[in-house]
């Protein structure tokens, strides 16, 4: 019997611990981008996106590197999408980046928009260290 309720509150346990930390990554920039984010790099192509699960409480900087379309001969980047932290204060932390761009002049002009579910009205996303 004590066995049972031993097991019975491990197992419990063990499913309250579960952490469902992520990042959903959405490339509508018009190329392709590499994030390096917790020592891994993710290539993802325009239109495409990723999605980065299973990532432990704390805050964890991203660097992004762009590729700058033929018609572009300079880059700007706005709203933090070059590098910053991330930052995941409890369990089932959801966090989006969406990537955008515009060409305009020649100037190849990338935008990133964060959202958390920690404040959905203002992401936990800080910019360049």
């Amino acid at each position: 019997m004590w066995k049972t309720v031993a097991v019975t509150a491990a197992v419990v346990a063990m499913i309250g611990c579960s952490n469902d930390n992520r990042i959903v990554i959405k490339n509508d920039a018009e190329s392709m981008l590499l994030i390096n984010f917790r020592a891994t790099e993710y290539d993802i192509a325009s239109g495409q996106g990723t999605t980065i699960k299973g990532i432990p409480n704390g805050t964890y900087d991203y660097v992004t590197t762009f590729s700058i379309p033929r018609e572009a001969t300079s880059l700007s980047v706005s709203g933090g999408a070059g590098s910053g932290s991330l930052t995941f204060s409890k369990q089932n932390t959801h966090q989006l980046l969406l990537y955008s761009s515009t060409v305009f002049d020649s100037v190849y002009s990338v935008f990133v928009n964060a959202t958390s579910s920690d404040h959905p009205a203002a992401a936990k996303i800080t910019g360049p260290r």
